[in-house]
C-alpha cells in the first residue's frame, strides 16, 4: 500500500543533520592531584587511579543559583549573569567564567574570568586571571600563576568556612631571582633570571 505522508521539514533536517561524534576515551586532569588520567568519552564521573579521589567529569552551568555543597569538575564553570553562588569552594581543572554573583573561593587550573557583570566575594587561585572593566571584587586572595590546584586539601577546603581553610592559604617563599641592573642612563631595566614575578593582592 503506498504512503502519501510527507514528513515535516524540521524533520527532515534533523534526519540529514550529522550526529555529534563522541569519543571513546579522552584525556582530563585530576582537581585534587593535578594529575592526568584517560576516561570514557561518555563518563559522568570517574575515579583517580593516582590519589583515589572521586571526580566529576562534567562542565558545569549555573543558571539560577546555587547554595551550600561545594562545586567540582575537571572541566569548566560558567556562572551566567543572572546566577548567585555561595559555596565554600569552586574548582575546576579547566576555566572558571564569573558572569554573575559568587561567594566562595575559586581554585582552576586554566583562565578565571570575572565578566564586567560579575560580583565576587572570595578569592581566585588560577594559572592565570581576567578581570574586565566594571567587575566587583570584595576578597581576601587574587593569586596567578597559582599551583593551588593538585596542592590544596579539597576534603578540607569544603569544610571549611568561606574566606578560611586551606584554600584560603597562600605559602610565601622567597624569590630566587637574580635582578641585574644595566648600565642605561636614568633608567635601569631590572631582568629577571628565573620565574617571572607573581602577583598576589592580599586585603
Amino acid at each position: 500500500m503506498a504512503s502519501f505522508f510527507k514528513p515535516p521539514r524540521f524533520l527532515m533536517r534533523e534526519r540529514g543533520s550529522p550526529r555529534t561524534t563522541i569519543p571513546e576515551s579522552r584525556q582530563v586532569t585530576c582537581y585534587r592531584c593535578a594529575k592526568s588520567l584517560t576516561v570514557s568519552g561518555y563518563a559522568e564521573s570517574a575515579s583517580c587511579p593516582h590519589c583515589g579521589g572521586n571526580l566529576r567529569l562534567l562542565p558545569i552551568e549555573i543558571t539560577k543559583g546555587h547554595w551550600g555543597t561545594s562545586i567540582m569538575t575537571t572541566e569548566s564553570v560558567l556562572v551566567h549573569p543572572q546566577a548567585k553562588v555561595i559555596a565554600n569552594l569552586v574548582i575546576a581543572s579547566h576555566n572558571i567564567r564569573i558572569e554573575g554573583a559568587i561567594q566562595s573561593m575559586c581554585i582552576c587550573g586554566g583562565t578565571a574570568t570575572l565578566a564586567a557583570t560579575g560580583e565576587l566575594k572570595g578569592g581566585i587561585r588560577a594559572a592565570q586571571i581576567i578581570i574586565e572593566p566594571g567587575a566587583s571584587i570584595e576578597g581576601s586572595i587574587v593569586e596567578a600563576p597559582s599551583i593551588a590546584l593538585g596542592t590544596v586539601d579539597v576534603e578540607a577546603a569544603t569544610r571549611a568556612r568561606p574566606g578560611t581553610g586551606p584554600a584560603s592559604q597562600i605559602e610565601f617563599k622567597p624569590a630566587h631571582t637574580k635582578i641585574d641592573n644595566h648600565p642605561l642612563p636614568d633608567h635601569p631595566i631590572p631582568t629577571y633570571s628565573a620565574h617571572p614575578p607573581r602577583l598576589r593582592v592580599v586585603h
